[in-house]
């Protein structure tokens, strides 16, 4: 009897389990489906492809009224060929971010504003240099003092 009785229990946790787990599967799929028009939205909306990635450097400078700030700086460029001409000019892409930056102020960086119109400012001046290859500075690290 007692054995009768474990084997009982047994099949009856396992019935139960196979049951719950199958009600949920079931529900998932058929309950509480996800329509089929939002993953067509997503296929339809492309994201920003991207450009090649350029690393400037690192960058410490004394900001006006006595702060510094040092930063890594990467630019986004348009294409690979871009990225090989301005590896040939790092020397004034870099004396451009250093003449940018060292005019700015510490309120010139501290707030998410003010680093998006210096990140404006970045890619306008650095375009100079570049001939308009340049899509976008990014901020690797910022830190001030």
């Amino acid at each position: 009897m007692n054995r009768k009785k474990i084997i009982i229990t047994t099949i009856t946790v396992l019935l139960s389990v196979g049951v719950g787990v199958g009600g949920t599967i079931g529900a998932q799929k058929f309950i509480f489906k996800t329509p089929q028009s939002s993953s067509a939205t997503v296929a339809t909306s492309a994201p920003k492809k991207a450009g090649p990635l350029l690393p400037i450097g690192e960058f410490t400078v004394n900001l006006q009224g006595g702060a510094f700030l040092k930063t890594t700086i990467t630019v986004e460029v348009k294409d690979a060929k871009a990225e090989v001409l301005l590896k040939e000019e790092d020397a004034f892409l870099k004396d451009r971010v250093n003449t940018v930056l060292a005019n700015k102020s510490l309120a010139d960086v501290q707030t998410t504003a003010a680093r998006e119109k210096l990140r404006e400012e970045l890619v306008k001046k650095l375009n100079e240099v570049a001939d308009n290859k340049i899509t976008d500075v990014l901020f690797v690290s910022l830190v001030y003092q």
